[in-house]
């Protein structure tokens, strides 16, 4: 039986954290990881890819994650002034949590109707299929949260709700 020392198992855990980073764009391993903007998206990637974009920051951003239509924002570490300006939408400085408004059908065909747009022009300005856009509006089809986004840019419409406002109940209009 062989007895590690501290010092190694802290090397060995050390390097197995350092393996999990990927480049965001060619997946490779990152070793020194650079914080970049392509095209007007925020990433963290390899020495190579760097060269594609212009650097932003530090490489290290707090985590975003995304769990069936529920968007959780984790709050980052301090920061002095200058980065505040370098802030995105992902990393506002408190935790909020929102869901799906429970109407969102009826806001959707609302705001398309309000437009003057058919199913199917809607469904070439968002680059979706139209009966996509027929099963969202008879909820069918509960949209994720990738074409709740779209939905909400092209129709110029909410449809994203806090919990908060969920849980404690929103005044209706009976």
């Amino acid at each position: 039986m062989k007895i590690f020392s501290s010092e190694a198992f802290k090397a060995t855990e050390k390097a197995r954290t350092i393996m999990k980073a990927a480049c965001e764009i060619c997946g490779s391993p990152l070793r020194t990881p650079n914080r970049v903007e392509i095209d007007g998206a925020i990433m963290v990637v390899c020495d190579n890819c760097a060269r594609l974009g212009r650097k932003v920051g530090p490489a290290i951003a707090p985590p975003v994650s995304v769990i069936s239509n529920r968007v959780v924002r984790a709050s980052p570490m301090r920061v002095n002034a200058s980065q505040n300006a370098l802030r995105t939408m992902a990393q506002r400085p408190t935790e909020q949590e929102f869901e799906l408004d429970p109407d969102y059908h009826l806001i959707i065909r609302q705001a398309r109707e309000k437009l003057g747009l058919s199913q199917e022009q809607l469904g070439k300005l968002i680059n979706e299929k139209p009966s996509v856009i027929r099963m969202v509006e008879s909820k069918k089809l509960k949209p994720d949260i990738t074409l709740t986004r779209k939905l909400m840019h092209e129709l110029k419409i909410n449809l994203l709700v806090s919990l908060s406002e969920l849980e404690g109940g929103r005044p209706t209009g009976t």
